[in-house]
């Protein structure tokens, strides 16, 4: 305890020396030497993420309370797909669903994405090929038509929200494409022609995505078919056209399905479906460029990877037919290396293919294909998982994407 407060006080004291503030007859407030100057900025820290103090702009990351897990049942059919909405206890992770959940979705929804606001959702659909626009109620958890269906060309596998909130894009599940959407004030979205062709190393198509923290990249996953080469493609995006450049070509295993950058934006983790295994890339933050590192064994078919909050961890959904189970590994935090965390892989429901961390890192989800359920584990402080009480949870027919939406 008396640690943590000499950290609190070291930090404060690096504040007030870098606002440099001056007092003033008026505003003893600004003079570091004052009984309240101490007193205001730590009411100011406290009540809110933004703030002024002695005429400087203070911004402090505040960590979001989760209260919303949101899964896409892809269905069998029209009649079968769905969105399960769940209301998460931040404290115990336990989850129950909102009134009215499961929200019917004909179009066979695949894959969802939500704003930073946490009012729209942008979900990809495999029975019309579309992108649906909806409204997330951010006090009940209702979902509701904000939008028409945006159609696009060939079906959309996964999307990527640019962090800024100006632009999405769609992978094709089957070209080498990615298609280009604009985001307009009131969250519809319009086509940006033309899609963005990816250079596959050999035939296949795009996988999920993710962008760095600050939107100035984006990754994609290239499949292909078993026993060829895929790999990881990085672009720059142009934050004012949405136009992506491409930077390189980084080939990893056979289909590289999944992958995810660290919360630090310092590694991308690349999973790849046929060969059982995971690729760690070091990132370089200004051009964007990787560098591959020795893989590691994963389990059957990954499907799914992910990065805890505080770049300890890596988990990948292992989503073979008839098994299903997470592999854990820590993080060499300056070369980005994995080490297989004691006890992974974890089981988990049959065929997880989604997996979502709250962002204080204590919890996480899989969505389980063939089992039509959702697990939930506390994860420990090195990395191992534990079931929580109440799970498995039901969802829908055929689960795929699984995410949680904070506040």
């Amino acid at each position: 305890m008396i640690a943590h407060s000499k950290k609190i006080l070291c930090m404060i004291s690096l504040l007030a020396i870098f606002f440099q503030c001056q007092p003033t007859k008026l505003n003893a407030t600004c003079d570091p030497d004052s009984a309240s100057y101490f007193e205001t900025l730590a009411v100011l820290i406290g009540t809110g993420e933004n703030t002024h103090f002695c005429g400087a702009k203070i911004k402090i990351p505040r960590i979001k309370i989760p209260r919303f897990l949101l899964v896409t049942n892809v269905g069998l059919s029209t009649a079968t797909s769905s969105i399960n909405v769940y209301r998460i206890s931040p404290t115990t992770g336990e989850i129950s669903q909102v009134d009215g959940s499961p929200f019917q979705l004909t179009n066979r929804p695949r894959f969802s994405i939500t704003n930073a606001a946490g009012d729209t959702v942008y979900v990809a659909n495999i029975g019309n090929t579309s992108v649906s626009i909806l409204k997330l109620n951010p006090e009940t958890g209702a979902l509701s038509i904000k939008h028409p269906d945006l159609v696009l060309p060939t079906t959309p596998y996964s999307l990527a929200l640019d962090p800024n909130g100006n632009f999405l894009f769609a992978s094709s599940e089957t070209t080498q494409q990615i298609h280009r959407l604009a985001i307009d004030p009131t969250g519809n979205i319009s086509s940006l022609t033309p899609a963005i062709s990816t250079a596959n190393p050999t035939a296949g198509a795009v996988g999920r995505m993710a962008f760095d923290s600050k939107g100035k990249h984006l990754y994609a996953g290239l499949t292909c078919a078993s026993g060829n080469i895929s790999g990881i493609q990085a672009f720059a995006l142009n934050s004012t056209t949405g136009g992506l450049t491409s930077i390189n070509v980084y080939q990893t295993g056979e289909n590289n399905l999944s992958l995810a950058i660290s919360a630090n934006d310092q590694f991308v983790y690349g999973s790849n479906y046929f060969s059982n295994d995971v690729f760690p890339l070091i990132r370089n933050s200004e051009s964007g460029g990787l560098l591959v590192q020795t893989s590691i064994s994963a389990g059957v078919a990954p499907g799914f990877t992910i990065s805890d909050p505080w770049n300890r961890f890596v988990f990948v959904a292992n989503s073979g037919t008839g098994q299903g189970t997470i592999s854990a590994y820590s993080i060499q935090p300056v070369t980005g290396s994995l080490t297989p965390i004691s006890g992974s892989p974890f089981p988990s429901g049959f065929s997880p293919i989604g997996l979502s961390i709250d962002p204080s890192g204590k919890f996480l989800y899989s969505s389980n294909t063939e089992g039509g359920t959702v697990s939930g584990f506390s994860i420990g402080s090195d990395g191992t998982l534990s079931p929580l009480g109440g799970f498995p949870v039901t969802a829908g027919t055929n689960p795929f994407s699984i995410e949680i939406v904070s506040y």
